[in-house]
């Protein structure tokens, strides 16, 4: 999956939970959730596929591991236990939304490091560096095998879309932006 669906779906998720589930109204949020939807390719792609392109060639390593989830989730009980703060909540539940948009079960051997064993599975292909990356999702990456992650792009565009618009009308920002384009 790419950057617009992890950032729609997960938004999406957590904007009608919030509306579903009263007790969560106002509790999220949603600056952590679009970082937590991000966190583990934030985190991993640099490392797997630029600084150790020619050893791991990975873009799901660390974080993408329940390892990873778990210490977050830890992180975030403590914060909001003695702080009261529940910021890394939100950021380690949209991080879990990432693993399961990423089809993480797919690859067990990188979800349950390192009970499988130390090693990641190399992920070898069309990455050669930062530029190979966007390189290969511009010219290469459309291919039958590729419809969920484009399918998945997709959605998260029209949420997004649809959040943005939603936005834009709960906070009379419409007229605003009506008003500032007559002459």
């Amino acid at each position: 999956m790419f950057v617009f669906g992890h950032l729609g779906i997960t938004l999406g998720l957590f904007t009608l939970l919030e509306q579903k589930l009263p007790a969560l109204k106002g509790r999220i949020d949603y600056a952590a959730i679009l970082i937590g939807s991000l966190l583990p390719d934030l985190i991993d792609k640099p490392i797997g596929r630029v600084i150790f392109s020619g050893t791991i060639d990975n873009g799901r390593i660390f974080a993408h591991t329940l390892l990873f989830f778990f210490l977050l989730c830890g992180a975030a009980f403590y914060l909001w236990k003695s702080k009261k703060d529940a910021r890394l909540l939100s950021l380690s539940a949209a991080s879990f939304c990432h693993l399961v948009e990423d089809k993480m079960w797919e690859s067990p051997a990188t979800l349950f490091w390192p009970l499988l064993g130390w090693k990641f599975p190399s992920s070898p292909g069309l990455y050669d560096g930062i530029l190979g990356y966007f390189r290969s999702v511009f010219m290469y990456a459309y291919t039958p095998a590729m419809d969920y992650a484009f399918i998945s792009e997709i959605i998260g565009i029209l949420i997004l879309v649809f959040l943005g618009i939603r936005y834009l009308r709960q906070n009379d920002l419409f007229y605003l932006l009506s008003e500032g384009l007559k002459p």
